[in-house]
């Protein structure tokens, strides 16, 4: 809130409002920017604000709704699919189309007391009607995680960002290796921040202490292997901590760490890479819906306590599906025997066998359509309007 400004665009009927100004970029690749109005808490429109407070409302959804009043969208769309507060509107606005687009894996933990978001769904799905005109998801199985309590047409498109990009992907420098950070945007050390599962907490050393097993485990293997081997920084260089976090855990052997330097950069070192391994990150299920090698080292829970990963699985690969604790390119334990044995097994498969142990999962956990054909499909079907060279692409 400190880049807080007054907007004073008059109200102006607009086809789409976008609530929150994050994946703008992506939607103007298909939506002519004339056509979309953000609903945006650090550029409030003056004309929304007075709505709200002369009916003597003060909080961010009353915002929203004032907002829907003045502006009178057709269809309102998020990309923050994790707001349950979104899936209350719907029921406000009966003729406008909300729509909400999965942007990450969804996983049931946050940093408050049962506050995880399938937490808040089933506890505000018994008091409200969830509901919206669409939900783009991930994969088939997150169409059934949301639809049990919101009710909403399910539109699977996989990632949007990882079908923009699609098979445009500049090469880089080529490794044998790369691990996909997901540090936390703070100084993990010492942390006073905690994780609750339900009312189970973790702190935020134990939370990411298998990110640094995994990078020590890497480091050691890859110079006993003699291969190449990177850790991708997921914070840009202006975040010294991360690098001091994977070198500290590397060491006393060397890894060469990659900071985040654009939105595709990330994408552009997997891409080049013979594996890449994760623990739980989205870009990994990308990659594997990609087809590219992918190995998920899950253990997050299994690295802090054998007894909790027992009890708790939303960080275990593929969740919310029950697909073992391990098969032919995972493992959901911390143990570094278990990470020799997965990797060394994915290394040696052949292309024809990496296809065949992959098919199964195709769809279900991410789907891969360059182009975002399906999405398109949608945004025709609805009426909204597109750009030319968006309407070719489907």
């Amino acid at each position: 809130m400190a880049n807080f400004k007054l907007s004073f665009a008059r109200p102006k009927k607009q086809q789409v409002a976008l609530v929150d100004a994050s994946g703008i970029s992506i939607l103007n690749e298909y939506i002519p920017q004339q056509h979309i109005s953000i609903v945006d808490i650090e550029h409030m429109n003056v004309f929304a604000l007075l709505r709200m407070i002369v009916a003597g409302k003060k909080s961010l959804f009353d915002y929203t709704i004032a907002y829907i009043k003045v502006f009178k969208p057709r269809f309102v769309v998020t990309f923050l699919d994790n707001n349950v507060d979104f899936y209350k509107l719907a029921s406000i606005f009966p003729n406008v189309k909300f729509i909400a687009i999965q942007n990450g894996s969804r996983a049931n933990y946050a940093n408050q007391l049962n506050s995880g978001f399938f937490d808040l769904l089933k506890i505000e799905s018994a008091k409200h009607k969830l509901s919206a005109h669409a939900i783009c998801v991930l994969g088939t199985s997150a169409a059934d995680q949301y639809t049990k309590y919101i009710h909403a047409m399910p539109v699977v498109t996989g990632s949007l960002k990882n079908n923009l990009i699609g098979d445009q992907i500049k090469p880089t420098e080529h490794f044998d290796i790369v691990y996909v950070s997901q540090h936390a945007p703070f100084e993990i050390p010492n942390s006073e921040v905690k994780f609750f599962f339900g009312n189970k907490s973790v702190t935020a050393e134990e939370f990411y202490v298998i990110e640094q097993k995994i990078v020590r485990f890497l480091a050691a293997h890859s110079k006993r292997t003699n291969q190449s081997f990177a850790v991708l920084g997921k914070r840009t260089e202006s975040s010294p901590y991360e690098r001091k976090f994977f070198n500290t855990a590397a060491s006393p052997n060397e890894m060469r760490f990659i900071p985040r330097t654009s939105e595709t950069s990330t994408y552009e070192f997997c891409n080049s890479a013979s594996l890449i391994v994760t623990t739980d990150s989205t870009i990994g299920y990308e990659f594997l819906a990609r087809h590219n090698r992918v190995v998920f080292l899950s253990g997050r829970i299994n690295a802090i306590s054998n007894e909790l990963s027992r009890e708790i699985h939303d960080t275990d690969f593929g969740f919310p599906l029950e697909l073992g604790s391990s098969g032919p390119f995972w493992t959901n334990s911390a143990n570094e025997s278990d990470f020799e044995q997965v990797i060394g097994s994915v290394q040696s498969m052949s292309d024809a066998q990496w296809a065949t142990a992959i098919s199964p999962y195709n769809d279900v956990l991410m789907a891969y359509q360059p182009g975002n054909s399906a999405f398109i499909q949608m945004l025709q079907n609805e009426g909204i309007p597109l750009k030319n060279e968006g309407s070719q692409r489907a």
